[in-house]
């Protein structure tokens, strides 16, 4: 009862005002999680894919399988597919024979890069295509799409106002640092510097911390 009280309230407020604050944002995306009508959720499925970040592959295959659903339920959800694209290059990393590391791998690049072909303009499929890109082996050679990636998203987590949150902001500007850091990119420590400074306290900021 509590949680639908406060889901009304969020609501009202955003109804009331043209824009909402960073709190009734927050309130707004925590009650998304309740949804299961096949609409598009950022926060629920960044709460699958964190459960993908461990090497237990029964865990990773059940994410797979919830957005393998989602996506059945809605084909158009390019952010789903997106995330489901690095679920699978998650599965491909806790796997343990070759061909079976391959398959996933093949599978989650084709997925994220099929997302980010459909739908360019949307910076949360792109983000997760960058960041799982950066994270796959440099034997793969999908760094430089990540390096691209970087490039565009940067300008738009640099924007204040900005229609993402601050921690996913934080999340491009980090691993651009990171992946410029280690590719030589000449904009590594511009990406540190600013994402330090969206909030020096976070945890992002504290990893970047002069």
């Amino acid at each position: 009862m509590k949680r639908l009280l406060r889901k009304l309230t969020c609501i009202a407020l955003c109804l009331i005002s043209p824009a909402c604050s960073k709190e009734e944002k927050a309130c707004g995306q925590a009650a998304a999680t309740d949804d299961s009508k096949g609409k598009k959720n950022p926060a629920l499925y960044l709460e699958w894919h964190k459960k993908c970040i461990t090497d237990d592959t029964g865990s990773i295959d059940e994410q797979i399988k919830q957005f393998e659903n989602r996506l059945k339920k809605n084909p158009s959800d390019h952010l789903a597919m997106a995330y489901l694209g690095s679920a699978c290059a998650l599965r491909a990393k806790a796997s343990f024979w070759g061909l079976t590391k391959l398959k996933y791998l093949n599978r989650g690049k084709s997925l994220m890069d099929e997302a980010v072909k459909a739908a360019p303009k949307n910076p949360r499929v792109r983000m997760v295509r960058a960041i799982g890109y950066y994270k796959v082996p440099k034997r793969f050679d999908t760094r430089p799409t990540a390096v691209k990636d970087f490039q565009v998203l940067i300008p738009i987590a640099s924007e204040n106002p900005s229609d993402l949150a601050i921690n996913e902001r934080q999340a491009i500007l980090y691993y651009a640092y990171l992946t410029f850091s280690e590719e030589g990119h000449q904009g590594a420590q511009q990406a540190k510097s600013l994402c330090h400074q969206l909030a020096p306290s976070s945890k992002y900021g504290q990893l970047t911390h002069p």
